[in-house]
Parts: C-alpha cells; structure tokens; sequence
C-alpha cells in the first residue's frame, strides 16, 4: 500500500505525554538507582538473546528530571552505557525508554536514507549547505529529550528561526512497536511547536520482508502522517513498491524557497526505495 492521503495521529497521549501510551511488548521497571537500572538491562538482554521477548526497548517509570538530567543526559563521557543507551524522556510522565540494543537492520535503514539524501543534493549542489547531526540529543522547554536516528538542518536557516531543532528528522524501528513510532512522531512535531517540519518513520518488519516509509507533518497543529510508502518482497524475491514515490518538500527541509531551477523537492524513487530496502533485508537475512 501507498498513500498521500492525510490520517490524523491525536497530539498528545494520555496526559500530555508523548511515552505514556507504549505498551506490549515494551516492559516497564520502576527506577530506583543506577545498579538497578543496569542489572534490569542486563536481564533484559538475556531474556531478548533467548527469545523470550520480542522488543529492544525498556521503558522505566519514576525517572525525576533531575535524576535524568544527571545520570543520563549529562552523565560523563566515560559512562557511556548510561549516556548512549537512553532514546527518550517523557518530563510529564517521567518515564525513560530505553535501548538495549542497536541491530544491523535498524543502523542500515537509518544510514542509507541519510546517504540517498545527501546524495539527492549532489546534482543541486547543495550538498553541503545541510547539516547532519545524527543522533544528537534534543532537549524540549518542558525538560523532556530524544535522541533520533537521523536529524538534519539547513546550515543557514532563517534568521529568526533558532538552531535547536532540526527540519528533519529520521526514526526506524521494528514493526511489533508502531506505537513507539508514533510517539516519536508526536514528540519531534509538538515538542518543537512547528521548528521541525517532516518526521519519517521507517517500520521495519521483524519476521517478513516488509518495511513501511511513513512521512508525518503538523497540519492545523494536528501531527498527521501524510504519505505513506510500502515495500514488500514477495514470490520469486519480486519487490513490490505499488503507489507513489516518497517525496520531501525542499523548502521543508531546507527553510526557504528554492532559488533555481535545480533545486527541487527531493524524490526517493522506485530504484532509491528498493536498495534500501535490499541492503536492510540483506542484514536480516532474508
């Protein structure tokens, strides 16, 4: 399935949060201290090596701003494990989600959409007038925080616009989790009151070869997914892309008009769309 039709995701989840409404299979602990923190994960990561659960995220309740912002946002860099495992923060809810691991699959489909993006721009010759900031966090006014697969911005944006967030930003995640998708979505449109213009969210099927491009904007202050991109393997090792191409607007991404005629809205066609897809199933195995 491909769609430009607009569908309408509620702006905010139960609360006011934007985490609030992940449930299975993501699993919730209660935070008490950092050994706990880390004895959880490790359990965790047992319990995923043997099959016994289908997610790679945690989600912890009780996390205080200020516990966060200590032990996880501006934790040393020799702490790695707690600077770098951390996705999200919800200062509404306090609750951290939390990665155990990073797959192959998930880094390829990130990466290769950053590279067919950059690559896009070549012939404009703009390649270098916009930033990439990878997974750098992002830190709203309320306190809450993401750490995004894929962010980029104009290296010269309108002047009163500021240089906190990004224009774009990039989430893949495996499909038993739409929901953690989602949240992504509402968190970069809302928490950012409109700086960032585009998310698109990349659901990677886990045990079929299928993968989703779903592209969500602010319409009428409504997060709303506006385009949607399927890409199935079927009989044969036949890849199916029915519908339209994935298309982002330059003066969404890039803050302005375009000022020639080279600069245009960047495609990702057909033959984009099924290389990415190869080299993520590639990893997968299938």
């Amino acid at each position: 399935m491909a769609s430009h039709t607009a569908l309408e995701l509620g702006t905010e989840g139960s609360n006011g949060s934007f985490l609030a409404d992940l449930g299975p299979p993501i699993r919730r602990y209660p935070y008490r201290d950092i050994d706990q923190f880390l004895n959880t994960l490790k359990m965790e990561l047992c319990c995923q090596q043997e099959d016994f659960v289908v997610s790679e995220w945690v989600l912890f309740t009780g996390v205080k701003q200020q516990t966060f912002r200590r032990t996880f946002l501006d934790s040393h860099e020799d702490d790695k494990i707690l600077s770098r495992c951390w996705n999200s923060y919800d200062s509404s809810q306090y609750l951290l989600l939390v990665k155990m691991t990073v797959s192959r699959a998930h880094e390829v489909a990130a990466h290769e959409f950053e590279r067919f993006l950059l690559r896009s721009l070549m012939p404009m010759g703009i390649d270098l007038a916009l930033k990439t900031f990878g997974s750098a966090s992002c830190v709203a006014d309320n306190g809450s925080a993401k750490q995004p697969d894929c962010q980029f911005l104009p290296k010269r944006p309108p002047r009163a616009r500021s240089k906190k967030w990004p224009s774009l930003v990039v989430e893949a995640g495996f499909s038993e989790s739409p929901s953690k998708l989602m949240s992504d979505a509402r968190f970069w449109l809302k928490e950012s009151r409109g700086d960032v213009q585009m998310v698109i969210t990349i659901k990677i099927g886990r045990s079929t070869p299928e993968i989703v491009l779903e592209m969500w904007e602010l319409v009428d202050d409504r997060v709303k997914h506006t385009q949607v991109v399927t890409i199935s393997k079927g009989e044969n090792n036949r890849i199916y892309i029915p519908g339209p191409p994935l298309i982002i607007h330059f003066n969404k991404l890039f803050l302005r008009q375009s000022s020639i005629p080279k600069e245009a809205d960047i495609i990702f066609d057909e033959s984009v769309l099924e290389i990415i897809a190869t080299n993520v199933w590639e990893e997968q195995g299938f």
